[in-house]
C-alpha cells in the first residue's frame, strides 16, 4: 500500500504542470461573460472589417523576474529577512510590459512606465508605444481574414482601458478586460473611423508564465459600427509547457514574442469559426 501511495505521489509530481494547465482554461473562462453567436445572415454581409487591438494587461511571471534580473535583490534577501519591495509596471529590454517587483535604480524607470498612455478624444492610444500580445493577435487575425477572402484593416490605434489606467495591479487589469468583454455595446463611434461593415475588437484576457508554463487567452468582439451593438463575442485559451519559458524573455524577448504569436493563431482560428468568419477548415495561416 505504501509503495502504491509513493508511486501515485510521484506520478502527480511529474505531471502537475500538465494537470494545472488542463484546469487553467476553466478558471480563466469562469468569470467571462457568455458568448454571443451571430446569425448567418449577419456574417454573410461582412466584407470590410476594421481590426482594433484592445489594451492588454501586463505579463505575469511566477516566480518574479527580479530573481533572475537583479543579483542585488538576492543579496538583499540574504541580508534582510522579509524585504518588501514595491510592485510596478516596467518593460523588458524587448519592450514587453511586465508587472513585478522592482529594486533600487529600477524604481525610477518603472514609475515612468506606470504613467497613462496618451489618448485621443476617442479613447484610443498609439499602437507603437510598446509590444503587446493583443497587437500581435490583431496582426495574425488580419492574415487569417485575408485567407478567408475578407477585406480587413488594422487600426493605427488601440482601444484604451480607462479602468486600469497604468495600474500595476493584475486583478485590476483583469477586472478591466472582463468589463470590456462583458459590454453588449461600444462607447466608441466607429463610424467616424471609416466605412466598415463591422469592427473586430481583439483583447487578451490573461497571459502569464508560471513554473515553466505559458498561457494565453484571446477574446474577440464583433461590432456593428452603426448601431454600436456587439453582434458576436467569444474567447479561446491554451497553454504550453516549456522549461525554457523564462529564458525566452532574455535579450530582446524575440523567442517569447514568437511563441505568443504562434499560440495566438489556433486560438484566433477557433474564435473566427465560433462567429462564422472562418468557413473552410483548410484555410490556415502559418
Amino acid at each position: 500500500m505504501k509503495t502504491s501511495t509513493r508511486w501515485f505521489a510521484q506520478l502527480f509530481e511529474d505531471h502537475k504542470k500538465i494537470l494545472f494547465g488542463l484546469v487553467l482554461p476553466i478558471l480563466l473562462a469562469g468569470c467571462a461573460a457568455p458568448s454571443i453567436r451571430p446569425a448567418a445572415s449577419q456574417v454573410d454581409q461582412l466584407h470590410s472589417i476594421l481590426i482594433v487591438p484592445v489594451e492588454a494587461p501586463p505579463l505575469e511571471v511566477i516566480p518574479d523576474l527580479i530573481e533572475r534580473r537583479d543579483p542585488a535583490y538576492r543579496h538583499a534577501q540574504n541580508m534582510v529577512l522579509g524585504l518588501a519591495l514595491p510592485t510596478k509596471l516596467y518593460q523588458t529590454a524587448g519592450g514587453i510590459l511586465v508587472t513585478g517587483m522592482v529594486y533600487g535604480d529600477q524604481t525610477q524607470h518603472a514609475d515612468a512606465i506606470t504613467k497613462a498612455s496618451p489618448t485621443n478624444a476617442g479613447g484610443f492610444a498609439k499602437t507603437d508605444l510598446h509590444w503587446t500580445p493583443a497587437l500581435v493577435s490583431a496582426q495574425k487575425l488580419r492574415n487569417l481574414l485575408a485567407v478567408e477572402n475578407r477585406k480587413s484593416e488594422l487600426s493605427r490605434d488601440y482601444y484604451h482601458l480607462p479602468w486600469a489606467e497604468g495600474s500595476a495591479s493584475l486583478p485590476r487589469w483583469h477586472e478591466a478586460i472582463q468589463a470590456w468583454y462583458g459590454l453588449d455595446w461600444t462607447p466608441v463611434n466607429y463610424v467616424e473611423r471609416g466605412d466598415y461593415d463591422a469592427i473586430l475588437e481583439v483583447g487578451v484576457g490573461r497571459y502569464r508564465i508560471f513554473e515553466g508554463q505559458t498561457s494565453l487567452q484571446v477574446m474577440i468582439k464583433l461590432i456593428d459600427p452603426v448601431s454600436r451593438r456587439v453582434i458576436a463575442r467569444t474567447l479561446a485559451q491554451s497553454f504550453k509547457v516549456d522549461d525554457e519559458a523564462l529564458a525566452s524573455l532574455d535579450d530582446d524577448g524575440a523567442a517569447f514574442k514568437e511563441l505568443i504569436g504562434n499560440m495566438a493563431v489556433p486560438l484566433l482560428r477557433q474564435t473566427l469559426g465560433d462567429i462564422g468568419l472562418r468557413m473552410a477548415p483548410q484555410a490556415d495561416e502559418t
